[in-house]
């Protein structure tokens, strides 16, 4: 009677196919080829696209163009008060600060950059059979990854750059980081699902000239796993390992999404006129947030007479523009910039937000690309890999996100606080009190608990980080400049 040919389902540990030198039954290997995490990339816009149809229909647009209008006569406002105040249109103190060895900096990234194309090396290897992912791949993978985070960390130490350039490089090195993670790990477990699929294409002629009746079942679970394991294998019109190139990866660096994924949906051309139109916002958006740096944040932040309430106080209304001004930048501008540059056609970089009543919500909507990364490969593979509960999955999610935001400001302040760290973890207590019914079944209740949350907690960040900055310099004959002191 023939070998019993080992199966996996699509959920299932897959098991080693008995050879010569392995036992006939089977045996767990430490790895499952469960079934890929399906990804909904889709030709989609953001919800303040000029060029999303939905914006015509949209019964708040009126209110849109008001808030346009009066942040244009708010950085008018904001000019001639300084013309008044000063005799210039607006000081250059915090242009000189971001500006500072701008060129170094520019050089780093690119340095920075150019080191991610290991990682296609490193995915040849396990094309070519040369490194095992389940074993020495993982930890290699791991290894070069906190190698990478560390050595360019320690670069921006031995620079000692100012604020701005450190966080910008800093976050810039974590996304680099993430998309390294998310490409080495689709192709260290197609590589396994190709060996899989090697081995049973192999020994699936051999049962079936045995000819017994006995096998039938065997055979058909057989032919089964290898129709399973073709369809892993591609992803619309691209096939592993086809997509292990240079050219792919690069591509794939140019794509506003930390998920890798062989093929995303595209659009038709490249609209130049909507590039100008990002990049038009991005440098107006930016003029209206260094305006408020400038005016509204940097004097009050580092005035010794104020009290830290007052300042707070004072700081709500301009914390809470610079983060909208961000925000817009980052995810509206920016990311639909790149996303024209590389014609990627799935715009949804975030949901509404602004409409959340718990942070489990806002976690989802806010920054959907680094949330899909989350679920992906920290979440979804602590319950897959480590058997963690959901709950115990959903902590270890928040406490690296945490320690990444924690890491950022250590870098920015060069001292070891815990202050952002604390926050971010209050993010569960605040999550179970959303979903008291309490919130739950009171949209207004629920939702104006989330913007308090929101207006609070930048200024009394900003308070503790930077005023103990302020207050390490003031003991100095001459203040500085505010601009200076957060260097």
């Amino acid at each position: 009677m023939a070998k019993s040919i080992p199966r996996i389902t699509r959920t299932a540990t897959a098991p080693v196919i008995p050879t010569k030198t392995s036992p006939e039954r089977t045996v767990q290997q430490r790895f499952k080829l469960n079934k890929q995490r399906p990804l909904y990339f889709k030709p989609r816009l953001t919800q303040f696209d000029l060029s999303n149809p939905d914006t015509s229909n949209d019964t708040f647009r009126g209110f849109y163009t008001l808030f346009w209008i009066a942040m244009g006569f708010y950085v008018i406002q904001a000019v001639v008060r300084c013309y008044e105040q000063e005799g210039i249109l607006l000081s250059l103190g915090f242009f000189r600060l971001f500006s500072k060895d701008g060129l170094t900096l520019l050089i780093s990234d690119l340095t920075m950059v150019s080191m991610t194309l290991f990682s296609v090396l490193f995915s040849k290897l396990f094309v070519w059979g040369v490194l095992p992912y389940e074993t020495f791949g993982v930890v290699i993978q791991h290894t070069c990854q906190a190698l990478f985070l560390f050595v360019n960390i320690y670069w921006t130490f031995w620079r000692n750059w100012p604020w701005v350039q450190s966080g910008f490089f800093t976050m810039h090195t974590i996304v680099m980081m993430m998309k390294m993670h998310s490409y080495t790990a689709l192709n260290g477990d197609l590589s396994l699902k190709m060996k899989r699929l090697r081995q049973l294409k192999e020994q699936l002629p051999k049962l079936i000239s045995v000819k017994n009746p006995e096998n039938d079942g065997e055979i058909r679970h057989m032919e089964e796993e290898i129709i399973f394991l073709q369809e892993e294998m591609v992803h619309g019109n691209t096939r592993y390992p086809d997509n292990v190139t240079v050219v792919n990866f690069l591509d794939y660096l140019l794509v506003p999404s930390l998920v890798y994924w062989m093929e995303y949906p595209r659009t038709e051309k490249i609209r130049v006129w909507y590039v100008f139109e990002k990049t038009t916002a991005t440098l107006g958006s930016f003029l209206m947030l260094y305006v408020t740096t400038e005016r509204y944040i940097l004097p009050k932040l580092y005035d010794p007479d104020m009290s830290e309430p007052r300042v707070i106080l004072e700081l709500l209304f301009p914390f809470m523009l610079n983060y909208l001004f961000i925000f817009y930048i980052i995810f509206e501008c920016i990311l639909n910039a790149f996303a024209e540059l590389s014609r990627f056609a799935d715009r949804n970089f975030y949901d509404d937000w602004w409409n959340s009543v718990t942070y489990d919500e806002f976690a989802r909507k806010w920054n959907k690309p680094v949330h899909h990364w989350l679920l992906r490969h920290v979440y979804a593979q602590s319950i897959e890999s480590y058997n963690l509960t959901k709950t115990n999955a959903t902590f270890v999610t928040f406490l690296l996100s945490s320690l990444f935001h924690e890491l950022v400001l250590v870098i920015v302040t060069h001292k070891i606080r815990l202050y952002m760290f604390v926050i971010q973890m209050l993010q569960l207590p605040m999550i179970v009190i959303g979903r008291m019914s309490l919130f739950r079944n009171r949209f207004w209740l629920g939702n104006g608990f989330f913007w308090l949350c929101m207006l609070f907690g930048p200024p009394f960040l900003g308070i503790l980080y930077c005023r103990e900055a302020f207050w390490a310099t003031w003991s100095h004959p001459r203040l500085p400049n505010p601009s200076i002191i957060i260097e």
